[in-house]
C-alpha cells in the first residue's frame, strides 16, 4: 500500500516537472478518508433498500388487485384488505423516509468533508508561503491566488460528488442482480451484459476529459496570473503606451479560456449522451423480455415457473436503479478529472527543493518558544549539522559556532549554502542531522520569538503598495508611537534622506507595488531604512546586500551595516569584499570544506 507521500511524489513524477513535495496539498487525513467511506457505505444503504421498497410495491400491485376481487365475492374480509392495504402502504412510507434519511445523512457528511479538505488545503498552501525562506523562489501573485482560489474550488466537487460514489458503485449493482436473479437469471444477465458498458465508455472518454480539464485550468491560472500582473504594473504600461497591446493580449487569452471552456462542455454533453443511450438501452431489454414473458412469447429466463406480474414488476422497478449507482459515477467523473488536475497542480506549486511544509501561521508560528527571551545578542552555533539539497549534500557534519555581538562575514561561489545558513538559523530550513541552536536552544523551538528580534536584508527587499511612511513603518509593532525623529533619523543611516526630500510628497510620496518609481539602488536605500527601523533587534542577517548596486549606493549601504551591526549578531553572506571591512571574521565556505565536515570555532 503506498503512502500519501509515494502517490503525490507519483503525481508529480507524471506531470513532469521533477518535483517533490513534502505536502500532499489536497488530500484527505486518516478521518477524512473514513468519513467519505461513511457518506458512501450510507447512499449504498440507501440504494439497497430499494430493493425492499420495490418488492412492497410489487407485492402490493400484485396482491392487492386480486384481495380487491375476492373481497367482492366475500372470500376476504374487508378488514384483512383494509389491514393489507394500510400495511403496506405504511411499510413503502417507511423504507422511503429512510431512504431519505440516508441520502441527506450521506450528502451531508460529504459536503461538510469536502469542505474540511479544502480549508485545509487552503492553509496549507498559505501556511507554507508564510513561513517560506525569504530568499526561495515563489509563484507570482496571480498564479498563487488562482491555486488558492480556483485550484482548491475544483477539490470540493470531486470528494464530495466522486468519492462517495465509490464504494455505491461496487455494492449497489450487485446486490440489485442478486435480487433480480431470485426471479429471473436472464434478466440478470441483461444488466450484468449492459453495465459494465457504461464505465468503459466513461473512461474511454474521462481520459479525454481530465486532459481537457489539466489543459483548462493551466489557461486558468495563466489567465489570472497575467491579469493580476497587467494590473500591478498598469502605471509602467500607461507610460510606456503599452495599454492598447495589453488589452489585446488579455483579449485573446480570454478567447482561449473560451474556446477551452466550450471544448471540456463537448466531451461532457458526449459523456452525458453516452451514458443515457447506453442506460435506455438495458432498461429497454429489461422491458421487453418482461412484457413478451407475461405475454407467455418467452418462456426462458426463470427458475423453473412462468414469470408473474409482481415478479416482472419487481423487475422493471429495480433495472433503472441498478444503472443509477453507474450514471452518478460516471457524472462525477468530470469532477474527479478536474479534481485531480488541480491536485496535481498543487502538488507542483512550489518546487520540492525547498522542502514545504506547512506551520502554524501568524507570531506563535512554529513551535512554542515557552519562556525564552531574546533581549541581548544571541550566540548560535551549528554542531554536525547535515543539509542535503536536491540529492546534494550542502553540510555534512558541518559545526560552527558564532559569539555573541560578532559580524560575520560568510564567502563562497553560488551553492556554497549562504543562504541555507541563514534559513537555518530562522527556522525555514531544518537540518537532515545535527542541530542548530541559538543560546543552547534549538533554533525551530526560538523562530517565533527570534524573527521578532532580527533585522533581515536580502538583495531582492520588498516594497508595498502606499506611502514610503507606511512603507518604513512595517517594521515596527506600534506605528503609531513611533516619532518623526526616529524615521528620519532611518533614512540618514541609510543615505536616503536626500532621497526622501526630493520626492514631491517627501515621506507621505505613494510607492507603486514592488517600489515602482524608484531605482534598485533607491529600493535598497530605503529597504536599509525600514531595518533601521527595528531598534529591538539582537540579531542581523543580511543576503547580498550590495549585489546589483552601483559603488556609491554600496558604500552606503556598508556604512549603514556597519552602524546596524553594533551591538548586535550579524551574518552577513556576500560575494562582496568590500564587506570585509565590517566583519570581526569572516568564513569562505569553499575553502572550509562546509561538504566534508568542516568546523570552524572562534
Amino acid at each position: 500500500m503506498k503512502t500519501k507521500r509515494e502517490k503525490i511524489g507519483k503525481v508529480a513524477e507524471d506531470v513532469g516537472q521533477g518535483y517533490r513535495t513534502a505536502v500532499a496539498f489536497g488530500w484527505p487525513d486518516e478521518g477524512e478518508s473514513r468519513r467519505l467511506k461513511r457518506a458512501g457505505r450510507l447512499l449504498a444503504v440507501s440504494d439497497l433498500l430499494w430493493i425492499a421498497q420495490a418488492g412492497l410495491i410489487s407485492w402490493a400491485l400484485g396482491s392487492l388487485p386480486g384481495m380487491f376481487l375476492a373481497a367482492d365475492d366475500s372470500l376476504v374480509a374487508e378488514s384483512d384488505l383494509t389491514a393489507a392495504a394500510l400495511q403496506a402502504a405504511a411499510g413503502i412510507a417507511l423504507v422511503a423516509l429512510l431512504r431519505v434519511f440516508l441520502q441527506n445523512r450521506a450528502e451531508t457528511i460529504a459536503r461538510q468533508t469536502a469542505r474540511a479538505i479544502q480549508s485545509r488545503a487552503r492553509g496549507d498552501l498559505l501556511s507554507v508561503a508564510a513561513t517560506r525562506s525569504p530568499s526561495a523562489e515563489f509563484p507570482s501573485s496571480g498564479a498563487f491566488a488562482a491555486h488558492v482560489t480556483e485550484q482548491v474550488d475544483l477539490l470540493g466537487p470531486y470528494y464530495r460528488n466522486f468519492e462517495p460514489q465509490k464504494l455505491r458503485l461496487r455494492l449497489v449493482p450487485l446486490g440489485i442482480v442478486a435480487a433480480t436473479a431470485l426471479f429471473s437469471w436472464l434478466g440478470a444477465l441483461i444488466l450484468v451484459v449492459c453495465g459494465p458498458l457504461i464505465p468503459v465508455f466513461m473512461a474511454l472518454i474521462g481520459l479525454r476529459a481530465k486532459a481537457a480539464s489539466e489543459r483548462q485550468q493551466e489557461e486558468l491560472v495563466r489567465l489570472s496570473g497575467s491579469l493580476l500582473d497587467r494590473i500591478k504594473g498598469l502605471e509602467t504600461l500607461t507610460l510606456f503606451g503599452a495599454i492598447e497591446r495589453t488589452q489585446q493580449q488579455i483579449g485573446d487569452a480570454g478567447e482561449r479560456f473560451r474556446t477551452g471552456t466550450m471544448r471540456v462542455l463537448k466531451i461532457a454533453f458526449l459523456s452525458s449522451t453516452v451514458l443515457e443511450l447506453v442506460s435506455a438501452l438495458g432498461i429497454a431489454f429489461c422491458a421487453v423480455y418482461v412484457g413478451f414473458s407475461l405475454l407467455g412469447e418467452i418462456q426462458v429466463g426463470t427458475w423453473g415457473g412462468p414469470l408473474t406480474f409482481a415478479q416482472g414488476l419487481f423487475i422493471l422497478l429495480l433495472a433503472p436503479e441498478f444503472f443509477a449507482p453507474l450514471r452518478a459515477y460516471a457524472a462525477a467523473y468530470h469532477d474527479r478529472a478536474g479534481g485531480l488536475a488541480a491536485r496535481e497542480r498543487l502538488a507542483t506549486l512550489f518546487p520540492a527543493e525547498d522542502n514545504p511544509r506547512p506551520r502554524p501561521i501568524g507570531a506563535d508560528g512554529f513551535e512554542k518558544a515557552g519562556t525564552h527571551q531574546l533581549s541581548s545578542p544571541p550566540a548560535i552555533e551549528f554542531r554536525s549539522v547535515c543539509i542535503s539539497h536536491q540529492q546534494r549534500d550542502v553540510f555534512k557534519d558541518f559545526s560552527l559556532a558564532i559569539e555573541p555581538a560578532e559580524t560575520l562575514l560568510l564567502e563562497g561561489p553560488s551553492g556554497s549554502g549562504k543562504t541555507t545558513l541563514i534559513d537555518g538559523i530562522l527556522g525555514f530550513q531544518e537540518p537532515d542531522s545535527g542541530e542548530i541552536l541559538v543560546e543552547e536552544v534549538p533554533a525551530s523551538a526560538l523562530a517565533a520569538v527570534l524573527r521578532r528580534k532580527v533585522i533581515w536584508l536580502g538583495q531582492s527587499p520588498r516594497l508595498f503598495h502606499g506611502s514610503l511612511r507606511a512603507n518604513l513603518l512595517k517594521a515596527v509593532e506600534t506605528p503609531a508611537a513611533v516619532p518623526e525623529d526616529d524615521l528620519w533619523q532611518a533614512l540618514q543611516l541609510a543615505g536616503a534622506e536626500t532621497l526622501v526630500q526630493r520626492l514631491p510628497r517627501g515621506l507621505e510620496t505613494p510607492l507603486g507595488e514592488d517600489g515602482f518609481g524608484l531605482s534598485v539602488g533607491e529600493i535598497r536605500r530605503v529597504a536599509l531604512a525600514r531595518a533601521a527601523m527595528r531598534k529591538d533587534a539582537v540579531l542581523l542577517l543580511a543576503d547580498e546586500p550590495t549585489a546589483s548596486l552601483d559603488e556609491e549606493t554600496a558604500a552606503d549601504v556598508i556604512n549603514g551595516l556597519r552602524t546596524l551591526c553594533n551591538g548586535r549578531t550579524a551574518i552577513i553572506a556576500t560575494h562582496d569584499k568590500g564587506l570585509r571591512q565590517i566583519a570581526s571574521r569572516r568564513i569562505d565556505l569553499k575553502s572550509l570544506g562546509a561538504v566534508a565536515g568542516g568546523r570552524a570555532f572562534a
